[in-house]
């Protein structure tokens, strides 16, 4: 499963493969990073890590939904 992460980089959210500097999704705010990190995990089975202003993790999402091992909201 690859791992992913949303972070906040200067004045952007990134969504960035875990490893990689490469930033593959940027947008404004945390829920337009989001929103696209959903369709762009649409075909892959991944794991992203969402954090917060301070780096933090805040939340993980597991893709496709199914795969997650939790019964979570998230």
């Amino acid at each position: 499963m690859e791992n992913y992460h949303i972070t906040h980089d200067d004045d952007r959210w990134v969504l960035r493969e875990e490893g990689d500097k490469r930033a593959l999704i940027e947008a404004a705010t945390k829920e337009d990073i989001i929103a696209e990190t959903r369709d762009y995990m649409k075909l892959r089975t991944a794991s992203v890590k969402i954090h917060t202003l301070d780096g933090q993790i805040e939340e993980e999402r597991t893709y496709p939904r199914d795969q997650d091992p939790r019964a979570t909201k998230g």
